[in-house]
Formats: structure tokens, C-alpha cells, sequence
């Protein structure tokens, strides 16, 4: 069955008549959105072309219920990682009490460097592609960076002054 070119942009008159009715501000989405929808097409009337809006939305919040799906289990792949993180945080804290800061600037580079990277790239490559703590991921690696190069610094001068 071929369709027509009318049927492929949607009932121009119905879609223009029911959007024109609607905010200025809604006007051009409306007519956008019902004008590539098919069932908006076969509508002859507004009330056909507030079911095809319906079962839009219907299936945009269907969409955006997997996607923030995607996103609880990747958050909570990240909540495991920052968890583990903290643990090696302790660590280094505790080598750096007891004077071990070779250690401690082991500790910090092997379990905190890469952790928040690899959340951001999860975040972006995973299900949800998005990534909603961006800005904190970037401020923890930039933190992880600077204590990791004040601690190697530390440990250097130490190495220096025992020799």
C-alpha cells in the first residue's frame, strides 16, 4: 500500500487548525511533531489528534522510564566505585599518619586516579548515555591529581633527606 504524499505530512488542515488553537509558543512544535507522527496523519479532527498526542507521550515517558532505568544502575555502578574509592582514601590517610608516603602516594594513584574517569566514560558509552555528575567526577579527578602530585612530592623529599 503506498502512501500518499498528504498522508506522509500529516492532515495539514487538522494539525494546523488544532495547533493554531493552542499557545503561540506550542504552535510550531505541535505542528512539527503531529505532522511526522502517522496516526497524527490519519486524524480528521482534534480529538484524533489528541489521542496520536497521547500515545506520543506515552511512549516518550515509556523511553524516559528505561532510560532513567539505565541510568539507577549505572549511578549505582558509580556508587560502588566511589565507595571502593573512599575505602583506598582511607587507606592513603592512614599510611600518611604512620609516615609511609611512598605508600601512600602508591595507594592514591592505583585506586583514585582512573576512578572517576571511569565512571564519566560508563556514564557516556553506557545505556542512558548521559551523565548527570559530570562536574562532580571532574572536580573529584582534579582533587585526586593534586593530593596524588602533593603526595609523590612529599615522598620525594623524604626519599632526598634519607639519603
Amino acid at each position: 500500500m503506498a502512501i500518499t504524499p498528504a498522508l506522509a505530512i500529516g492532515n495539514p488542515s487538522a494539525i494546523n487548525a488544532t495547533c493554531a488553537a493552542l499557545t503561540p509558543q506550542l504552535y510550531d512544535y505541535c505542528v512539527g511533531v503531529l505532522s511526522a507522527d502517522p496516526a497524527a496523519a490519519n486524524a480528521t479532527d482534534a480529538l484524533g489528534l489528541a489521542a496520536a498526542a497521547i500515545n506520543i507521550t506515552a511512549l516518550k515517558a515509556a523511553s524516559t522510564l528505561q532510560v532513567i532505568t539505565y541510568l539507577i544502575n549505572e549511578l549505582n555502578t558509580c556508587r560502588d566505585i566511589y565507595g571502593r574509592m573512599e575505602e583506598g582514601l582511607a587507606n592513603v590517610l592512614t599510611d600518611i599518619r604512620a609516615g609511609q608516603y611512598n605508600s601512600a602516594a602508591n595507594e592514591i594513584s592505583m585506586n583514585a586516579t582512573g576512578n572517576p574517569d571511569g565512571c564519566d566514560i560508563m556514564l557516556f558509552e553506557g545505556n542512558s548515555h548521559k551523565d548527570p555528575i559530570s562536574g562532580e567526577n571532574g572536580d573529584i579527578r582534579n582533587w585526586v591529581f593534586v593530593a596524588s602530585d602533593i603526595l609523590e612530592a612529599i615522598a620525594r623529599n623524604v626519599s632526598k633527606s634519607r639519603t
